[in-house]
This record gives structure tokens, C-alpha cells and sequence, in this order.
């Protein structure tokens, strides 16, 4: 006799236990991700068991991230499968990092997904290069550009990027994403505009950067290539589909 499967949309609030679950977090740390989201979805087995969750993030250009995943067991392609087309039906165009912990990439991508980009994972020295700024464009501590507008138009410029999400007000504030402003760098035009941003971190005794971005026609961002220097190698492939 085949197993029950079932994928219930749920409101977004109600991911957060098993959100924690899948990403071994207190549900307190990731009460943001859950307020995020637009809709949720949940997979039940057999007497109600969960086997995985999935919510949708918005993406300004790219539909929606799904956040969450399924849990190891025997039917992990077809609950995989089974979230991943019950929110397409619901929002449209998603796209998701296919971590084989939380998705299994394979069945994904003989479903219909395409790898649309890798997101790799470095550790090590950083390279040290002085790169000059473009002509007018300042480099500064973030730290020492309070004006919230202009930190935020700073971190607009990768919105359009496959892979982000969209940028809140609470992301201009000291501290926020455990970022260290005085570490963080932000680009300003000649006008004031904030029209790059990489923002940085120390923890563990290794250093963090993270969204270095700038506009398309920006050149170098502020930090130099996007990379982590932080972390394990490997790549997590993110799978898309319209």
C-alpha cells in the first residue's frame, strides 16, 4: 500500500518549528525568515508526520526563494518534488539553493529546474589587492554613513541578482545580520547616493563578507569579487523554474 503524502499550505508563522528543525536553529533566530514569507506549505506522511516545509520568500526579479527543506528519508524526491510544485502553483516563477542536506538537487533538476549559478564557499587568506574606486565614488566605513536611505539604496544595487531577496528598511541598522559597521564598506557617488556595499563580520576568529554588490555598470564592489572567507568548500546550486 503506497504512503500517504499530503502538502497542506499553512500561514508562514506556522513554518517556524519546523523551519528550526531543518536548519538546527532556535526558533527565535529564525522568527525573521518565517515573517518573510508569503505562504507556506508543509509535507504530512503517515499519522501527520512532517517530512518538510517549504515557504516563499519574495524575490524583486526572480518570483520567489524557497525557504526550508525536507527531511532524510526514503521519499525525500517525490516530498521535495511535491512542495516545490505546490508553491510554484501558488506564487509563479521560484528558485531554490539545492543543498542536497535540505534539497536534493537531482530529481529536481530531471523534473524541469535548471542550474541558473553556484554559490561557492572559500576559506583562507584573502587575497590583498588595492583596487581603486571608479572616478567620484568614495569608500567608507559603514559606520560613518548613518543616513538610512542611503545605506539602503547601497544594498538595493544586488536586489536583481538570482539568489537575493528583498531588501527592508531593518537591513539599514547597526548590527543588523550580525554585520560590524565599522568592518562593512559602502560605496557613495558624488551625490551621496549609496551605490555599493559589502558588509563584513568577525566571528569565530575569521572573517565574514557578504553581498558585495554594485550596480551593473559599477565596476569592482567595494570588497572586491563576492566570496565568503569563511566556511567549508563546496557550492550550493541554485535550481529555478518559471
Amino acid at each position: 500500500m503506497p504512503l500517504n503524502l499530503e502538502v497542506r499550505a499553512v500561514p508562514p508563522a506556522d513554518l517556524l518549528p519546523t523551519l528550526a528543525a531543518l536548519y538546527g536553529a532556535a526558533p527565535d533566530d529564525l522568527a525573521w525568515m518565517a515573517q518573510a514569507c508569503t505562504a507556506g506549505f508543509v509535507a504530512l506522511g503517515d499519522g501527520e508526520e512532517v517530512l518538510g516545509a517549504v515557504g516563499t520568500r519574495p524575490s524583486p526579479q526572480h518570483g520567489a526563494e524557497l525557504v526550508g527543506g525536507v527531511f532524510p528519508g526514503s521519499r525525500r524526491d517525490e516530498v521535495a518534488l511535491a512542495l516545490v510544485r505546490a508553491a510554484q502553483a501558488e506564487v509563479g516563477r521560484v528558485y531554490l539553493f539545492a543543498e542536497g542536506y535540505l534539497f536534493p538537487p537531482e530529481p529536481l533538476l530531471a523534473a524541469g529546474l535548471r542550474e541558473v549559478g553556484a554559490y561557492r564557499r572559500l576559506s583562507g587568506r584573502v587575497p590583498y589587492r588595492h583596487v581603486d574606486p571608479p572616478t567620484g565614488v568614495r569608500l567608507l566605513p559603514l559606520a560613518e554613513v548613518p543616513d538610512p536611505e542611503t545605506r539602503l539604496q547601497a544594498l538595493r544595487t544586488y536586489e536583481d541578482r538570482v539568489g537575493h531577496h528583498a531588501v527592508t528598511s531593518e537591513a539599514a541598522a547597526d548590527g543588523a545580520g550580525g554585520f560590524d559597521s565599522h568592518l562593512s564598506v559602502v560605496a557613495v557617488d558624488q551625490l551621496g547616493r549609496g551605490v555599493g556595499v559589502c558588509r563584513a563580520a568577525i566571528e569565530d576568529g575569521e572573517a565574514r563578507l557578504d553581498a558585495p554588490a554594485s550596480p551593473p555598470s559599477g565596476g569592482t564592489p567595494p570588497c572586491g569579487p563576492p566570496c565568503s572567507t569563511r566556511s567549508t568548500p563546496g557550492c550550493a546550486r541554485r535550481a529555478s523554474r518559471g
